[in-house]
Parts: structure tokens; C-alpha cells; sequence
């Protein structure tokens, strides 16, 4: 039979339908089902796991993201500071850092007669994800600064910046450099 569309009828694949379940029994069925069932969770589970790889890829973006941040803030609270030192005037900071910010967490040490191992604790959320336990945050480390002023030709000038940054920021002398800006006037 045909439909209005010029189609045959689903009755004609139904009864095929019917007459293939009854040849192959209901043991056959049910293990195709479950296999399908099977191939189903287990293409979920792949996606779940591609997902939260994608996940510390936007956790290395925002860890970057910070350390700009961080970076920003501080040149600009120094650009703050030095703007109220006598013989500065205008000024610009550029501040490089090593790295980005390093977590210290808690280690379990055991001693198991010629071994020592070691293991991080963890510590559970609500939803029961776990994460080190972390002791301390510690700040990115200073690479240099370089300080461009209209003082930056005067010898006193240079040394109140170069002690200022050091204190601040607790790096060598060598690594932090002033000059004098082109915009100053002669």
C-alpha cells in the first residue's frame, strides 16, 4: 500500500519489524538493547572526560589573566608612589615577573621502615570534588622594574628610586633601572 505522499506504509516495515523480533528471541533483543544501552553511557562518559579537559585549559587562561592583573596593580600603585617623590615628575613602570603565583600545600610523610614517601592531603567540597589541601599562597616573584621619569638623570633621584623599588619589592639593585624620559625637559 501506499500513502497520500506516494510512500509505502510503515504497517509493511512494522510486520518485518514483528516477524525479525520473533526470529532472533527475546535473549538476542535484550543483549542488543544492552550493548546499545552500553556504547551509549560509555560515548557520555567520553564527553564528560573531553569536557573537563577543556576545563584546566580556562583555569590556565584565568591563571594568566591574574597574573596581568597582578602585574597591572602593581605598577600602577608604584606609579603612585613615585609620582610623590621630589625631583620624579612624570613617570612610567614597567614591572616583569618570573612566574605565576605558587600554592606550598600539606604533604603526608610516612616512613615505612627503608622508604619515605610522600603524599599530598586532600580535602573534599560538597559536591565531593577534591583539591590539595594548601598551606600558603605566595605572590609571583619579581623579575625587574625599569622606571622611566623626567628626574631619571639625576644621580639622588635614581638612588631614591632604586632604594624604593628594593625595599618594596625585595630585588637586587641591578635588576631595576631608571631613566630619564624624552619628554623631559632639558
Amino acid at each position: 500500500m501506499r500513502d497520500r505522499y506516494g510512500g509505502k506504509r510503515m504497517g509493511i516495515k512494522a510486520d518485518g519489524m514483528k516477524k525479525m523480533i520473533q526470529k532472533a528471541g527475546p535473549l538476542r533483543l535484550g543483549a542488543v538493547v544492552l550493548c546499545g544501552v552500553i556504547l551509549l553511557m560509555l560515548s557520555t562518559g567520553a564527553l564528560e572526560k573531553e569536557e573537563s579537559k577543556v576545563e584546566p585549559e580556562s583555569g590556565d587562561e584565568t591563571a594568566q589573566t591574574d597574573l596581568v592583573l597582578y602585574r597591572r596593580q602593581m605598577e600602577e600603585e608604584l606609579v603612585e608612589l613615585l609620582r610623590q617623590v621630589e625631583g620624579v615628575g612624570r613617570v612610567e613602570v614597567m614591572i616583569t615577573l618570573k612566574a605565576s603565583n605558587e600554592k606550598v600545600t600539606l604533604k603526608d610523610n610516612t616512613d615505612k621502615g627503608d622508604s619515605l614517601t610522600e603524599e599530598t592531603v586532600l580535602i573534599e567540597d560538597s559536591d565531593r570534588n577534591s583539591s590539595p589541601y594548601v598551606l600558603q599562597e605566595k605572590e609571583p616573584e619579581l623579575e625587574g622594574v625599569v622606571v622611566v621619569c623626567e628626574g631619571g638623570d639625576d644621580a639622588s633621584v635614581k638612588r631614591e628610586i632604586t632604594g624604593a623599588v628594593s625595599a618594596l619589592f625585595q630585588i637586587e639593585s641591578h635588576k631595576i633601572k631608571v631613566m630619564k624620559s624624552k619628554e623631559a625637559k632639558e
